[in-house]
């Protein structure tokens, strides 16, 4: 097997429209939503007290909506090495995030990830690339 000096580069150039690996699961664990809270400085209680959240028409804890970047991450990295390649020094820069939400996370839930190069494009002669990122829960929720 060859060292990761050895393999080429992963480039805009060899970057292909569909790119992707098998999905990937990711419990919506407490523990990580308590770290999550913690250092994003949030100390909403609806995060952290069962009551409250209650109060506020809830089932239980809400879940961040913004930690939707750690149970559905794009895993490019993985994408990468599958394909033979090695991970650009510098990548494309990151121009920006969209997310859409379609349901919430609860705490338990299991999210299945699938991630895939949607796009590549050029703008005033600058190169870019889409990752695309869908999560669903265990139920088949799209979230």
């Amino acid at each position: 097997m060859a060292n990761q000096e050895d393999k080429p580069v992963y480039e805009w150039a060899v970057a292909e429209v569909g790119d992707t690996i098998p999905p990937a699961d990711i419990r919506v664990e407490p523990s990580r939503m308590d770290l999550y809270v913690k250092t994003s400085g949030d100390d909403n209680p609806i995060y952290s007290d069962a009551e409250f959240a209650k109060s506020k028409g809830l089932d239980g804890c809400a879940v961040p909506v913004a930690m939707a970047m750690r149970v559905a991450p794009t895993r490019r990295s993985v994408i990468i090495r599958e394909k033979g390649y090695k991970h650009p020094v510098r990548p494309t820069p990151f121009a920006r995030w969209e997310c859409q939400f379609f349901a919430p996370m609860k705490p338990g839930d299991v999210i299945t990830s699938e991630t895939r190069l949607g796009e590549k494009f050029e703008k005033r002669g600058r190169k870019y690339v889409v990752w695309t990122i869908s999560a669903r829960n265990q139920r088949g929720e799209k979230v």
